[in-house]
């Protein structure tokens, strides 16, 4: 198990925090999810978790939500990553933005 941290754009409120956290768990080898709301940080345990970034990212962005990673491991178990630029392809900025 990795542990990952993406910085996630776009959340205003516990609703949007619920949102990122759901679609996080919803990815596929995802252990758990957490979301800092006032950090604007999101928390992923999953096998292999740095190598399946674009899944997280892809998830996030289904929900409104952008990430992308900006660094690396941290004793070879947690890593931190994404950084989130506003709205989605969609157009969408999350739960509240909509």
């Amino acid at each position: 198990m990795e542990t990952i941290e993406l910085e996630v754009d776009g959340m205003t409120c516990g609703s949007c925090a619920a949102s990122v956290t759901q679609a996080l768990r919803r990815v596929p080898g995802v252990r758990d999810a957490t979301v800092d709301l006032q950090g604007g940080v999101a928390r992923v345990i999953a096998e292999n978790a740095s190598q399946r970034m674009q899944a997280f990212v892809a998830a996030l962005d289904e929900a409104g939500y952008k990430a992308r990673s900006s660094s690396a491991a941290t004793a070879g178990q947690q890593h931190k990553g994404d950084h989130a630029h506003g709205a989605s392809a969609s157009g969408r900025g999350g739960c509240c933005s909509h």
